[in-house]
């Protein structure tokens, strides 16, 4: 049967546990009760060879029906699955086991907060330290808030930008 509808592969991806990020089937059964609104198509997938059906064990109600994919069913599920998306860099960092921010994965040299007490009131500073030794990173001011602090960091590496591109 090649001329199954999408909701009855929906129904076959289902009873196998399967989606577009799940590729690998982890279980194989379908608990249907008798008044159950996709028995029609349950029933038309087991006429066309594609599940299997059988009466549910005696812990469930008596006319719940369990259906089960037979291999041709299983082919057909697996084959109507999208292709896989490419993997992002994002997701490759989400699967590695590293307690590192994405940043640093990514071998970003992030800029970090300073502190320092003058006079009995803390100053913050953004600064972010060069990765080459004998050359200075970009400092911001030394400023009575964080965001006062992120703003001469901003200013600083705009002259840092432009410092480079003139040279």
């Amino acid at each position: 049967m090649n001329d199954a509808t999408q909701h009855q592969i929906g129904l076959l991806q289902h009873a196998l546990g399967i989606n577009e990020n799940r590729r690998e089937p982890y279980r194989n059964y379908f608990l249907a009760s008798g008044v159950h609104s996709d028995n029609a198509d349950l029933e038309s997938l087991v006429t066309a060879g594609l599940m299997t059906s059988r009466a549910a064990p005696s812990f469930c109600a008596e006319d719940d029906v369990v259906y089960h994919v037979t291999d041709a069913g299983r082919e057909m599920a697996v084959a109507a699955l999208p292709a896989p998306k490419k993997r992002t860099r994002y997701d490759e960092y989400l699967r590695s086991e590293v307690c590192e921010s994405f940043g640093e994965w990514l071998g970003i040299n992030l800029p970090q907060y300073e502190y320092r007490k003058e006079f009995g009131k803390r100053q913050y500073r953004m600064t972010r330290r060069s990765r080459f030794y004998g050359c200075d990173g970009v400092n911001g001011q030394w400023c009575a808030t964080k965001k006062e602090a992120k703003a001469s960091y901003k200013d600083a590496l705009k002259a840092d930008k432009a410092y480079w591109e003139a040279v």
